[in-house]
């Protein structure tokens, strides 16, 4: 592989896109910190106060005007999907979910993206096809970049000179470039007047629009582009020698370069690129207060409108739920949307109280010293604003008790500002109650009781401690201690961070409902039933007795899974009725999102993979398992010739095979058992694992068949079976054998069982998982992938990898692909840290063994 195909390989790309964005960014504000250097940034909130009522209502109503047209791209969609979508829906609700998508878009970065993500998940609640849905978000898309276009290279034409002047090219050169941009307009329009055909794009197909559609298209994002930069235009300095189109088409320019550069919100890049299109008019120390003011009025404003709609919304499904109402006309994206707004105003409010250690309007009434206080309820507000986007309830009540405390004081000491604007973010938390339905386990656990108490002590001790040592009025409190400060100083502020990050972990720590494991007869019953009439062979570990137990609602198939961490991790796939399987799951996953945790079903098949992907999982492969096919299994021939070598050796040795029904299974011969056991661990210096594997406990052993082997006597070996009646299986769980006897025993073993097997009837026999055996390693391959396929290569010296897919090769099997399924994005990492503590007994146990 050459060095470009390395670097356009996959997995780089997948690395170096972050790094790209990152560097981007960099730059831009290296830029921007080169050419706003001049600027007074003290004097920032006297230069937004002096930009006047007039610009900013007009900025303001070309905002309004501009999140409106947006509208209009929806409406467009919907008409252009017309065949798909035999329904008409009212302007309100693709209305409200045009703004939420777009405000919240922006507020994340990558709007276009965002606000497609975001469009699809609440088309999808109304039940639109998944086809109209991409068509809608490809013609939205489209719509956007068509009006960039006719201003950018409609603005160049306009005034070639000056777009020569700023990018240092010759004019010739700019008004090719101009036409060049406007170029694909003028072929769409030809195209919907003139085509017949519609147009293929990358495999995708883009139905032709009629002509008069495509025309309202151009209009309309034309027209919404300008009042966007309209909303700039009226923010700028009074006395500016900027006209409007040549203003436009150089914000149209820098707005297509923020996106296209991935930064969220296109930060620093904007207005890196405006400034240099706009530097031979206009001073760029000028432009700052603008600039800064047009992200307040176009990004920020509209995020507050977006998220009282959410609250308004979220109060309106409540009262739908308790009067039984249909939901059909409230947006399904609210309980999604609304935490997450809500966290990032209590976010920037608490980035605000840590980066200046002052209450925003109230530092003239605070009293000396207090800045250390306010910069550790900055960082507890920070805490809690991940509290409020995991939506846990008591992240709410603390958020709302900071907030009501910060209201009083603020009326108490006449600070009216903060005050009403402490009631506003009150106001919007209120109604949005029933979002806020996740419990945190730091108060129902005594010991998470005594953890919250001892934190609180701690800060209490900070800031008694604080307010008794020497201490100036800087604000940046916690940015700002150093060596020149006194040790007691130094300590109070460890202390008060440590005490709030303790209380902050301790909030977001979730609480498991119910026992820990399901010990419940009834429930037992009604699995034991099922995996008998329709379980697989490793549907047994049901009642291992480490595991919880959720039924699907008629009771036909059943999960077995167990929580570690924030991981709800199910033991393979659900058993029993196939036909309840997709309801049961959906449960499974409501149940640990409930619970702010995160679905991970291990050690499962690719049978239901449709599934897993329909409901926003992923599948990792964890390796490959051995299956024998027992219908086709036969001692002859040179195929088996190995096999018959380790039975010879055996038999002539004298070892003798026995396999036992559970009722044979005697006390004595499980006391013979136990003492092979304990040999078997001691000798490893291992301890029982758990989860995926049964447990030496007399009760659980004595509900399969035992296979045994003996030596002059002697019980050397034996295995419990798992018998599935559903796929006719056979599988060994508990495995142990002593040292000693002939070659091969286990071999020998394994052997009879698969021809007991054949004789009960059994079609195949599993030889158990060979770990990361058969992972990808091409171009498509994954970031695991490659990792694994690495480890098991070159792992040899921590782990027999390859022996032990080499000696379940011996028997000739199929091998089976087995997954984790998590959700998207980082959490598989985690995730599979939980399932190695949950399977090696807890960390006591992976550690020690």
């Amino acid at each position: 592989m050459n060095t470009l195909q390395i670097l356009t390989s996959r997995p780089v790309r997948r690395w170096l896109a972050p790094l790209g964005v990152l560097g981007v960014l960099a730059l831009a504000l290296l830029f921007l910190h080169r050419s706003l250097g001049g600027y007074d940034w003290h004097a920032l909130p006297a230069d937004l106060g002096a930009i006047g009522p007039v610009p900013v209502t007009g900025a303001l109503a070309a905002t309004a005007l501009s999140y409106l047209a947006m509208t209009g791209y929806d409406a467009l969609a919907l008409r252009y999907v017309a065949d798909l979508v035999p329904q008409r829906l009212p302007w309100r609700r693709y209305a409200s979910a045009s703004l939420v998508a777009t405000a919240f878009g922006n507020s994340l970065g990558a709007s276009a993206i965002v606000g497609a993500a975001l469009r699809a998940r609440v088309y999808s609640a109304w039940q639109i096809p998944a086809a109209a849905i991409q068509r809608i978000i490809g013609f939205n898309l489209l719509t956007l970049g068509l009006g960039f276009a006719v201003l950018s290279g409609g603005g160049v034409l306009a005034h070639p000179e000056r777009a020569s002047a700023a990018l240092h090219l010759p004019e010739p050169v700019v008004t090719g470039l101009a036409v060049a941009v406007l170029a694909p307009v003028v072929g769409y329009l030809l195209w919907s007047r003139l085509g017949r055909r519609p147009l293929t794009v990358k495999g995708h197909e883009l139905a032709r629009p009629g002509y008069g559609l495509a025309v309202t298209q151009v209009a309309l994002s034309t027209v919404e582009v300008a009042l966007m930069a309209a909303a700039l235009w009226f923010l700028l300095p009074v006395g500016l020698d900027v006209a409007f189109v040549p203003f436009v088409a150089a914000f149209a320019i820098a707005t297509v370069v923020g996106l296209v550069s991935n930064v969220p919100g296109g930060v620093g890049v904007f207005e890196s690129v405006l400034l240099v299109l706009l530097s031979s008019a206009v001073d760029p120390v000028a432009l700052a207060p603008a600039l800064v003011a047009f992200r307040v009025v176009y990004f920020l404003l509209p995020l507050l409108v977006a998220a009282v709609l959410l609250v308004a919304l979220e109060a309106r499904r409540g009262r739908d739920a308790e009067t039984g109402a249909s939901r059909s006309q409230t947006v399904e994206l609210v309980g999604v949307l609304t935490p997450s707004v809500l966290a990032l105003i209590v976010a920037g409010l608490g980035v605000v109280m840590l980066a200046t250690g002052e209450v925003p309007g109230l530092r003239a009434h605070l009293p000396e010293g207090s800045a250390f206080a306010v910069s550790l309820v900055g960082i507890t507000l920070l805490l809690l604003a991940r509290g409020l986007h995991r939506r846990l309830r008591e992240a709410w009540v603390v958020t709302r008790a900071l907030l009501f405390a910060q209201v009083g004081l603020s009326l108490l000491l006449g600070a009216t500002v903060p005050g009403l604007a402490g009631l506003g973010v009150l106001a919007l938390l209120a109604p949005a109650r029933g979002v806020f339905h996740r419990r945190s386990g730091s108060f129902h656990h005594p010991r998470g009781l005594s953890w919250t108490l001892a934190a609180t002590g701690i800060v209490g001790a900070a800031l008694y401690w604080h307010q008794s040592a020497a201490w100036g009025t800087d604000g940046t409190v916690l940015l700002s201690v150093s060596d020149q400060h006194p040790a007691s100083v130094r300590v109070a502020a460890l202390l008060g961070v440590v005490g709030v990050l303790v209380l902050g972990l301790r909030l977001l720590r979730p609480l498991v409902p119910g026992p820990r494991t399901t010990r419940c007869p009834e429930e037992l019953a009604k699995a034991e039933e099922i995996v008998s009439t329709r379980g697989r062979a490793t549907s047994h570990l049901a009642f291992t007795g480490d595991k919880r137990l959720l039924f699907s609602a008629d009771g036909a198939s059943f999960l077995m899974y167990q929580v570690e961490g924030r991981s709800w991790i199910t033991m393979g796939a659900p058993v029993g009725d196939p036909g309840t399987f997709a309801a049961l799951l959906r449960d499974f996953v409501a149940l640990a999102e409930r619970h702010d945790g995160r679905p991970v079903l291990y050690s499962v098949g690719e049978e239901h993979a449709d599934l897993y992907r329909e409901l926003g999982l992923s599948l990792t492969k964890l390796g490959e398992e051995a299956v024998v096919d027992l219908t086709t299994f036969a001692m002859t021939g040179k195929r088996y010739a190995k096999m018959r070598r380790w039975v010879n050796i055996n038999v002539t040795a004298g070892s003798e095979v026995e396999i036992l029904a559970p009722e044979q299974v005697t006390d004595a011969l499980m006391a013979e058992m136990r003492e092979v056991s304990d040999e078997w661990l001691a000798e490893r210096n291992a301890k029982e694992k758990r989860f995926s594997l049964g447990p030496f406990d007399d009760e659980y052993v004595r509900r399969f068949p035992v296979a045994t082997v003996r030596f002059e006597g002697r019980l050397l070996a034996f295995a419990t079976l798992w018998v599935g009646q559903e796929d006719g299986s056979v599988a060994v769980d508990l495995m142990r054998q002593r040292s000693g006897g002939p070659a091969n025993v286990m071999n020998f073993l394994f052997v009879r069982i698969m021809q007991w097997g054949q004789e009960q009837g059994m079609r195949s026999f599993s030889l158990g998982m060979a770990p990361l055996s058969g992972l990808a390693t091409g171009e498509d391959a994954t970031t695991w992938d490659r990792i694994g396929a690495l480890v098991f290569a070159r792992g040899e010296k921590y782990y027999n990898f390859q022996g032990v897919r080499h000696f379940k090769d011996c028997f000739h099997p199929t091998w089976e692909s087995r997954y984790v399924v998590t959700p998207k994005g980082l959490a598989f990492p985690t995730a599979m840290v939980n399932v190695a503590t949950l399977v090696g007994g807890g960390v006591r146990g992976l550690v020690s063994r």
